[in-house]
C-alpha cells in the first residue's frame, strides 16, 4: 500500500512537483521523512541559526550614542553587518539542510554510474557462458557494486516475484535519476524485445559508459584551473578588496562628516549614504558569489542546479573574508580620523 504523505493532504500542495521530486531524493538515500516535514524542519533550523547569530553579534556590538551616530561622530553599531550575516547564515543553513538529500543523491548516482560498466560487463560474461538473465542478475547482485548492488537486488526481487525481465529492469531507471542509466536500460529492454544478442549489447553499452565517464573526468580535469580561478576571484579576492573599499569609504565619509561647520543635515545624509554604499557592496558580493557558483556548476558538472553544492561554501567563505578584510583594514587605520 502506497504511503500517504502529509503534503498530499493539503489542497494546494497535493500536486506539487517540487515535493514529489524531493520525496524521491529522500527515498533514494533511505531517509524515511515526509518531504514537507523535512522542508519545514530545514526552515526552522535556519531561523534558529539566524536568531543565534543575531544575538551573538548584538552581544559583540559596541555601545554607541544614537545621536552621535546619526551625526557621523561615532561609527554606527553592527546593525548593517548583523543583517547581512544573519541573512547569509540563514540562507546557507536552509540551503545545506534542504540540499543534503540532493547532494547525497548526486553522490549516489555518481557511484552507480562509475560501477555500472563493470556490472554490465560481468553480466555479459555470464550470459556468454550460458547463464540466464536471472542467474546473471543474481550473480552481480552478490558482488560489491555499492549502491548499484541494492538496486540490482530490487530488480532481482521483482523478477523472482513473477514479473518479466523488461518490467523488472524498468525499476532500475525509475529508482535512479540518471540519464545515463535510463538510456542504458532502454537500450537493453529494446534489445531483448528485438531478440538481439544481449551479451554483445551489454558489452557495447559498458564500453560506451566507460567512454562517457572518461570524458566527464577529462572535463573536470581540464576545467580545474578555471574553477580554482573563479573560486579565488569570486570568494576570496573580490570580497577582500571590497572589505578594504568599505573601510576606505567609511573613513572618507566619516572624516568629511566630522569637519567643523557642517550642518547636521549634511552629516546625517553622509552617514546614510555610507550605509547605502556598504549595503550595495555586500549585495554585489552575494550576487557575484551566486553567479560564480552557477558558472562553476555549469563548467564542472554541466548542470546549473548542481550549484547548490558550491553556493553555501563559497557564500560563507566570501562574507567571512569580506568582514575579516574590513576588520583588519580598519584596525590598520584606527588612529586616522577617529576611526
Amino acid at each position: 500500500m502506497a504511503r500517504v504523505r502529509l503534503y498530499q493532504k493539503i489542497g494546494f500542495l497535493k500536486n506539487s512537483s517540487f515535493l514529489k521530486k524531493y520525496e524521491k531524493y529522500l527515498d533514494q538515500i533511505n531517509l524515511k521523512v515526509d518531504p514537507l516535514l523535512w522542508v519545514t524542519l530545514s526552515f526552522l533550523v535556519a531561523v534558529i541559526v539566524a536568531i543565534l547569530t543575531f544575538l551573538l553579534l548584538k552581544f559583540l556590538s559596541p555601545v554607541t550614542d544614537p545621536a552621535q551616530v546619526a551625526l557621523g561622530i561615532q561609527e554606527p553599531p553592527l546593525t548593517q553587518s548583523m543583517g547581512i550575516m544573519v541573512f547569509v547564515l540563514f540562507f546557507v543553513s536552509i540551503d545545506l539542510i534542504m540540499g543534503y538529500p540532493y547532494i547525497k543523491g548526486v553522490q549516489r548516482i555518481g557511484s552507480i554510474e562509475q560501477e555500472l560498466p563493470e556490472a554490465l560487463k560481468q553480466m555479459a560474461d555470464i550470459l556468454k557462458a550460458g547463464g540466464t538473465y536471472e542467474y546473471a542478475l543474481r550473480e552481480i547482485s552478490h558482488a560489491d557494486f555499492g549502491p548499484l548492488t541494492i538496486e540490482l537486488e530490487a530488480v532481482l526481487r521483482k523478477l523472482e516475484e513473477g514479473e518479466n525481465f523488461e518490467d523488472s529492469l524498468s525499476t532500475l531507471s525509475y529508482n535512479i535519476d540518471s540519464r545515463l542509466v535510463k538510456r542504458s536500460v532502454t537500450i537493453i529492454i529494446d534489445s531483448v524485445k528485438a531478440g538481439a544478442g544481449l551479451a554483445d549489447v551489454l558489452e557495447q553499452i559498458a564500453e560506451d559508459i566507460r567512454d562517457t565517464n572518461r570524458l566527464n573526468h577529462e572535463r573536470r580535469s581540464q576545467t580545474l584551473m578555471q574553477v580554482l580561478f573563479m573560486v579565488t576571484a569570486g570568494a576570496i579576492v573580490t570580497p577582500f578588496i571590497f572589505g578594504l573599499i568599505s573601510t576606505i569609504i567609511g573613513f572618507l565619509i566619516s572624516a568629511s562628516a566630522n569637519l567643523g561647520g557642517l550642518p547636521d543635515e549634511i552629516r546625517i545624509d553622509a552617514t546614510n549614504s555610507k550605509t547605502i554604499l556598504l549595503l550595495l557592496l555586500q549585495i554585489y558580493i552575494f550576487v557575484e558569489v551566486t553567479a560564480s557558483s552557477v558558472m562553476i556548476s555549469l563548467m564542472r558538472e554541466g548542470k546549473k542546479n548542481k550549484s547548490i553544492i558550491y553556493l553555501p561554501i563559497l557564500l560563507f567563505i566570501g562574507f567571512i573574508v569580506y568582514f575579516i578584510s574590513g576588520a583588519i583594514s580598519k584596525s590598520l587605520i584606527a588612529g586616522i580620523g577617529g576611526l
